[in-house]
């Protein structure tokens, strides 16, 4: 949500379909009041990286870039993953 060009609250994720079903893979968002990056493992849990000295906007394009970027990585990992606890 913006206001008056300032990001207040976001939300930007990476979902990839695998295995016929809608994965979430990585997050970024501002639940909890302060933004922070999730990464999301197929047993269910969450690694979280804060970024205490950044702004909203700041990770919000953090996370547009990094996304975009390494999508590719994030999908192989996380398909990676789900071959371990089969």
């Amino acid at each position: 949500m913006a206001e008056r060009r300032t990001v207040r609250e976001f939300t930007i994720q990476y979902e990839a379909e695998i295995d016929g079903e809608w994965l979430e893979i990585i997050r970024y968002d501002t639940a909890h009041g302060r933004p922070h990056k999730d990464l999301v493992h197929p047993d269910g849990t969450e690694t979280k990286e804060e970024f205490p000295n950044y702004s909203n906007a700041e990770v919000l394009t953090l996370g547009q870039n990094d996304i975009r970027k390494n999508w590719k990585k994030y999908r192989e990992q996380y398909e990676k993953e789900m071959r371990k606890i089969k």
